[in-house]
């Protein structure tokens, strides 16, 4: 396996996201490759915040909110991967941020890449659904094997 390849993995702060991360960070680790924790967000939309009554005087950055969330997850995980003893990959872990639909910004990120890891169902899934919408768009899309893993559930 290439130095340059790495894995990539979607984050949304669902059980299921958290659960690929695990799963990405053991992945790394196993391949001695590098982690790529994406998350999408969708950008203000200065155009309708024009119209409000309560305009503030600078915009909040959706993207610097949704990236230091990411950060802070990936953060708890390597915590908690660290304290039961499982492995963490020897690179540096990237976190970003990008604008976009979550499907399309994970396919962009892993073209090239050694694998995609997605959650099984993060925000926005439907009861019944076998898995979400944005898992089936990687699945269906990207050019590299992609993974999809449930959220972890406590043991019965």
């Amino acid at each position: 396996m290439s130095d340059a390849s790495a894995v990539v993995v979607g984050l949304d702060g669902s059980d299921g996201a958290r659960a690929a991360l695990h799963h990405a960070l053991g992945e790394a680790a196993r391949r001695r490759a590098g982690v790529r924790a994406v998350v999408s967000y969708l950008p203000t939309d200065y155009w309708t915040d024009l119209l409000s009554a309560d305009l503030p005087r600078r915009a909040p950055d959706a993207g610097a909110g949704a990236t230091a969330r990411a950060r802070a997850v990936v953060a708890e995980v390597v915590a908690e991967r660290g304290a039961a003893g499982e492995p963490l990959p020897e690179r540096p872990i990237e976190v970003l941020g990008v604008a976009g639909p979550p499907a399309d910004v994970l396919v962009d990120a892993a073209e090239g890449e050694a694998l995609l890891v997605v959650g099984h169902r993060g925000r926005g899934a439907r009861h019944g659904r076998l898995t979400g919408p944005v898992a089936i768009g990687c699945v269906l899309r990207a050019r590299c094997p992609v993974t999809v893993v449930p959220a972890r559930t406590s043991s019965p």
